[in-house]
């Protein structure tokens, strides 16, 4: 698809051309005639389309928030998410001359005597920004990551005009705080992830969080500004490349990924949120390299001692014990009782935990695992309104479903109880 990053009023007018183009095919599926379900069918597949190149064309916010929805296909319509999917795909890289200028504005003369040699073709595009090899005069070979114009000032009109979008859509039937709170924390995230600073500061974080198995790059703060961040260049294989590699090497990659993710639910706090296999590469000594540090939630202590406490009550079939939880970080509709959800809670645990009771590790490339908890979901979509969106995990969840998809297309083999009780989560002994 063509794609070209736009000024903010022009932003906004491809976005309330879509929105408008939304509401139209609405109106136009309730017309009589013709079998219901098919036309619900080229309904969504249609709004899809149109979401897709438009947001597709636009990258920033606009761009990451049809990549989320993608990512959520049992909460939406399978046509929709279908069409969007092709945001998750690598993107065409701008022209090195569309970007350059962004680099003669951040460095100085000096700074720019430092770099000996920037390689015009990007080797990494994404919704925010694109990735360069270079070299130091040194010899040292850096990478440079520039973010495209506009689309850090643009976050707040295109979450704005997407609101407005999913409200016209009735892509998700909540009420409109619940909605609101949802898109207060993806614009919290994205304005964060626009603002290369704010990456710069998180990698200094995680930095500061050494984890066995996982390697950071190392930033070069007197190089970096405003659209600019520079790093040193770790070399790693890509997901397809470690998939064909030996049981024991992808049983490593998985076990420090896992382990990674509940050190940062479970102790630190500090979670990356954006865990797609392009954000890491991989090394056949079992470590893992991380790419991308714009999206980074920082999880408050009682928020932490909820999910610890979630995890406890679900493994010990205590439902009144889940459901206070549940309520204390909202997830809860007022009035329903834990008797009201006692079935759901027992089934889901049931389900949910399988990995954790496995005794000799879990074999991730179980496809039965999220066959069965999406047919106990489905089972149970009378309970729906029974709950309220949690915004303060929207990031959390998404950490974990994305690192489950790293292990599943690894295939890894991992002692998911013995990696969690090591990292934080409190699990029986």
């Amino acid at each position: 698809m063509p794609i070209r990053v736009t000024h903010a009023s022009g932003r906004a007018a491809r976005l309330l051309g879509a929105s408008a183009r939304t509401l139209g095919r609405s109106l136009l599926k309730h017309v009589p005639g013709g079998d219901r379900i098919e036309k619900q069918a080229q309904y969504w597949a249609e709004v899809g389309e149109d979401w897709a190149n438009t947001l597709g064309e636009l990258r920033g916010a606009a761009m990451k928030m049809g990549q989320m929805i993608a990512q959520y296909s049992d909460l939406f319509p399978k046509e929709f998410t279908d069409k969007l999917k092709k945001l998750q795909r690598n993107v065409e890289p701008l022209p090195f001359e569309e970007v350059s200028p962004l680099l003669d504005a951040a460095w100085s003369p000096a700074q720019r005597a430092l770099v000996a040699h920037v390689e015009p073709r990007a080797i990494a595009a994404a919704s925010i920004g694109q990735v360069h090899r270079a070299q130091l005069a040194d010899g040292t070979p850096i990478v440079i990551k520039l973010r495209y114009p506009g689309v850090h000032e643009a976050v707040t009109s295109d979450v704005k005009q997407l609101r407005r979008i999913l409200g016209l859509s009735k892509l998700l039937p909540i009420e409109d705080t619940a909605m609101d709170r949802l898109v207060a924390e993806v614009k919290a995230r994205f304005e964060e992830e626009t603002d290369f600073g704010n990456e710069l500061r998180n990698l200094l974080e995680l930095r500061g969080q050494p984890h066995r198995g996982i390697v950071y790059p190392k930033p070069l703060a007197k190089l970096c500004g405003p659209g600019v961040l520079v790093m040193s260049e770790e070399s790693g294989a890509a997901m397809e490349e470690a998939q064909g590699w030996d049981q024991g090497v992808r049983d490593q990659l998985g076990s420090h990924l896992l382990a990674w993710l509940c050190r940062g639910i479970y102790r630190t706090g500090t979670v990356h949120a954006d865990p797609h296999a392009g954000n890491f590469a991989f090394r056949d000594n079992g470590d893992v390299v991380v790419y991308d540090f714009g999206c980074v939630k920082h999880i408050p202590p009682q928020t932490i001692d909820e999910l610890k406490q979630l995890l406890n009550c679900g493994l010990a079939a205590d439902w009144p014990g889940t459901h206070a939880a549940m309520e204390r970080l909202g997830g809860i509709a007022h009035g329903v009782s834990a008797n009201q959800l006692e079935a759901f809670y027992a089934e889901l645990a049931d389900r949910l935990y399988v990995p954790v009771r496995a005794q000799d590790g879990f074999d991730f490339s179980d496809t039965s695992y999220v066959a069965e908890l999406r047919a106990c979901v489905h089972g149970h979509l009378g309970d729906s309104f029974k709950f309220r969106p949690i915004s303060e995990l929207l990031f959390v969840t998404r950490a974990i479903s994305g690192v489950y998809w790293l292990l599943r297309n690894l295939e890894a083999r991992v002692p998911v109880a013995r990696v969690l009780a090591a990292n934080g989560a409190p699990i029986p002994s």
